[in-house]
């Protein structure tokens, strides 16, 4: 069995792949770490297949950021993982 702890993420949703992408980019830039993840079903139906995962301390500033350039966030979530 791995020695990796199962962590908290917020996950974003987008409801285009496009807004996905350009938020995972914008973020990146800006220096907030975000991996890009399977929209989980958890979010709701009408999202894009693309999600970004990210650290629960980075999500407040990630969020500021994004709305600055409106690129909205359709779903907030939580999920476990590694």
């Amino acid at each position: 069995m791995s020695g990796r702890q199962r962590r908290t993420f917020v996950v974003f949703g987008f409801t285009t792949t496009h807004a996905a992408l350009a938020a995972e980019q914008l973020l990146k830039d800006l220096g907030v770490p975000v991996t890009p993840i399977p929209s989980p079903k958890s979010l709701g139906g009408a999202l894009c297949g693309i999600a970004l995962r990210l650290d629960p301390v980075d999500a407040a500033r990630a969020e500021i950021l994004l709305e600055r350039v409106e690129l909205a966030v359709a779903a907030r979530g939580e999920i476990e993982d590694v």
